[in-house]
């Protein structure tokens, strides 16, 4: 199994950032489920070999509001896990730490794992920079002039 991590600040409040990263998500996931997220799962088709289609099934498998969210694809019997754990700093910032874990059960070759584990860290880098950049752009575009207030 491999594993990798990282993390971020974010200079905005914990709600406004756990909301946010909240709503953006649920545009990926079909029929989000607020009252109980966990029981939330969906198939889609992310590859076709012939006339075979390989599905990835998405659960989320941790939540917890203002501190916890966790994903789980699962390939075949290969299985990814991304979770995205909350922090507030102090009133007005938040770090979110990232934690990636992979269990591939198919045949790889060493030299594949290897450029793997060399390229995971600018993956990781770039990931995390990219969920700030989106985060910070949208509770920017939410929270304009607002009197604080969470919509």
């Amino acid at each position: 199994m491999s594993i990798y991590k990282g993390n971020i600040i974010i200079n905005y409040p914990i709600e406004k950032v756990f909301k946010v990263f909240i709503d953006l998500n649920k545009q990926q996931i079909p029929k989000f489920n607020d009252k109980n997220p966990t029981e939330v799962s969906y198939k889609k088709v992310v590859k076709t070999v012939g006339k075979q289609k390989i599905e990835m099934v998405t659960t989320i498998t941790g939540f917890e509001k203002d501190n916890l969210y966790e994903v789980t694809n699962t390939i075949n019997k290969d299985k990814y896990v991304s979770r995205y754990e909350f922090k507030g700093i102090d009133s007005s910032s938040t770090e979110i730490s990232l934690s990636e874990s992979q269990e591939i059960y198919a045949f790889s070759s060493s030299l594949t794992l290897l450029f793997e584990k060399i390229t995971a860290k600018k993956k990781m880098k770039n990931k995390l920079e990219g969920i700030r950049e989106a985060l910070e752009l949208e509770i920017k575009r939410r929270y304009k002039e607002s009197n604080d207030s969470i919509k």
